[in-house]
């Protein structure tokens, strides 16, 4: 799993990932600019499908069985969908109140150069759509 992180994190850290970043924020600048963005969404796809299954292929040597009872319990699928919702949740509640955060440490650490710099709250949050 440790090889898979960082043949994913040099994925995201190179010319490829910064592509995709590109396409994710704005579509039509990256096209604009000559990327063909069909072609790397569908490598994109591609490469997630490969982990995917490497990361399926190693639980199933983990657990050394595989079948309904271990890939499609009501427990596994309860554990994904509660797993979905608290991610959901806790990014809303940053979007929307981390600002207000911000603002109360910047206040508090306003003689510190570098956590002044780096606690302003003029940093922008999340990606939103700029199109």
């Amino acid at each position: 799993m440790v090889v898979l992180f960082l043949v994913l994190l040099r994925i995201v850290n190179a010319p490829f990932g910064r592509v995709l970043q590109a396409i994710r924020e704005n579509d039509f600048r990256a096209e604009a600019l000559g990327f063909r963005t069909v072609t790397y969404r569908t490598v994109s796809t591609v490469l997630a499908a490969l982990f995917a299954t490497v990361a399926g292929a190693l639980l199933a040597l983990w657990l050394r069985y595989t079948g309904p009872d271990t890939t499609l319990s009501f427990e596994i699928m309860l554990d994904i969908l509660l797993i979905d919702v608290i991610g959901r949740v806790l990014f809303a509640l940053a979007q929307n109140h981390l600002q207000d955060l911000l603002k109360l440490t910047a206040g508090a650490v306003e003689g510190v150069p570098v956590l002044a710099a780096v606690l302003t709250p003029d940093r922008p949050i999340g990606f939103e759509y700029q199109g």
